[in-house]
């Protein structure tokens, strides 16, 4: 049997998962509101032309 099918191997994986969406989340709220929303979704120089038009 592979180490990814293992339960405690998945388990383990799903824990770290949480932990580093915990880590992105607590990350996001202490940035300010400016800051936050553009290290979530940065805008490329050809979105904000599109704006424009």
């Amino acid at each position: 049997m592979t180490r990814v099918n293992q339960p405690d191997s998945l388990l383990t994986e799903l824990r770290d998962i949480k932990r580093r969406l915990r880590a992105l989340e607590t990350r996001s709220a202490a940035l300010p509101p400016a800051a936050a929303e553009a290290a979530v979704a940065p805008e490329s120089e050809e979105t904000r032309a599109d704006d424009a038009e």
